[in-house]
């Protein structure tokens, strides 16, 4: 290679075809011209006749759920730079070549995020300028907005993951994605309604943007996490595919539990069915990764019910509540086939018995929570009463059901 640009157009090239041989792994030409095709040409179809006649369904989507996929949107994806570990041999020695590297690597992420953010616009395109009569001057400042957002987002959460970690990264993560999301959406509603506020706002975005690039370009000792980083991306459409096959290593537990380190049986009874549940809730508990998903599953559930109108909000209380029973069993009878356990004969009628014990208790205190924000949400001073009181039931029925087989 003579050139740094010679460097990145041959890992760009090598990027995209093994990206392409992925993809081949996943949609066979059987596929592609049984389901994908197809599936194309009605969705072509559809999305040609909604710019004549909307579907009737078009006016339950309301400018936030609009605004929310957007948000979820600029917030998935990275900044790439295209380093390798290789590049501690070399590059590393010519620090012009890898400068340039990285500066190429980072406007090509650029025009792809911006490219994105072009083809979900188009998407939403019908919806917004035939529901919505969005101006073509708003769906500029609406692409603006979205692109320069993640953007944003993407330079930030590099940030800080450079300087954080741990529980402390995890916990501002989730202040910043939902501190964020609101602004996001009131940045949304200025758009629809007086576009001159989002402009002041895309200017303000914009001078971020050169404030973190210049910030992030010139950091010290981010060579090893860029290398992973870069790893994830490559990797990611794999990684999918792969997800169900790959068993994931456990991180090691500590010494004495954070939950339940001095406790009793919590379950009453000495049938071996009552230990096993009574296991099944103290190894969910103690589960650091379980207590992290369920938060931020009940962040999402419990924004978007202050968004939903009302009819929406009951559908989607009780769907959480299967999907936590759902969860919670899966992860159950994951625990169930622990090495360890299998060395003893337990019947499979013992272990459904420990399930219809534990699942109710595992799914209380994520579906307490969204109940009280769905509460909060009616803006009565009923509500949280009496939707806290309804989780309950709402609980135990919803276990006793999807717990009756095993």
């Amino acid at each position: 290679m003579k050139s740094s640009f010679q460097v990145f157009t041959r890992r760009v090239l090598s990027d995209w075809h093994f990206q392409y041989r992925a993809l081949r792994m996943a949609v066979d030409w059987i596929i592609a011209i049984y389901f994908v095709i197809p599936l194309m040409i009605v969705a072509g179809y559809h999305y040609y006749s909604w710019w004549a006649t909307q579907p009737s369904w078009f006016s339950w989507i309301s400018m936030s759920i609009i605004a929310t996929a957007f948000y979820v949107f600029s917030w998935l994806g990275t900044i790439r730079y295209f380093v390798e570990e290789g590049d501690q041999l070399f590059l590393r020695q010519k620090q012009n070549w890898f400068r340039h590297l990285m500066l190429l690597g980072y406007r090509y992420s650029l025009v792809l995020q911006g490219i994105t953010t072009l083809i979900l616009m188009f998407v939403f395109l019908p919806l917004l300028v035939q529901t919505y009569s969005f101006s073509m001057l708003q769906v500029i400042c609406l692409w603006l907005l979205t692109y320069l957002l993640k953007i944003n987002l993407g330079l930030l959460r590099q940030l800080l993951t450079l300087r954080l970690n741990g529980f402390v990264l995890w916990l501002l993560r989730i202040v910043v994605f939902v501190g964020l999301f609101f602004l996001y959406q009131v940045l949304v509603t200025g758009v629809s309604h007086n576009t001159y506020y989002s402009w002041a706002a895309i200017l303000l975005l914009l001078v971020l943007v050169v404030f973190l690039s210049r910030i992030r370009l010139q950091e010290k000792g981010a060579f090893f996490a860029d290398i992973a980083r870069e790893r994830d991306a490559r990797m990611r459409i794999v990684s999918l595919m792969l997800i169900r096959v790959l068993e994931r290593k456990r991180k090691p537990t500590r010494k004495y539990p954070l939950l339940f380190g001095k406790s009793q049986r919590l379950f009453k009874g000495k049938g071996a069915n009552n230990g096993i549940a009574d296991l099944l809730t103290k190894s969910f508990f103690r589960n650091g990764t379980q207590w992290k998903q369920t938060i931020q599953f009940v962040v999402v559930i419990s924004g978007a019910m202050f968004i939903l109108p009302g009819v929406l909000k009951i559908t989607i209380w009780v769907l959480a509540a299967c999907l936590l029973v759902f969860w919670r069993k899966s992860f159950c009878k994951d625990e169930l086939k622990d090495p360890f356990l299998t060395l003893f004969p337990i019947q499979d009628t013992t272990k459904h018995q420990a399930l219809q014990s534990a699942i109710p208790i595992l799914v209380l205190p994520a579906l307490i929570l969204i109940s009280l924000c769905m509460g909060i949400s009616f803006f009565t001073w009923w509500g949280p009463v009496l939707m806290i009181g309804a989780a309950i039931p709402l609980a135990y029925g919803t276990s006793s059901v999807f717990t009756s087989w095993y």
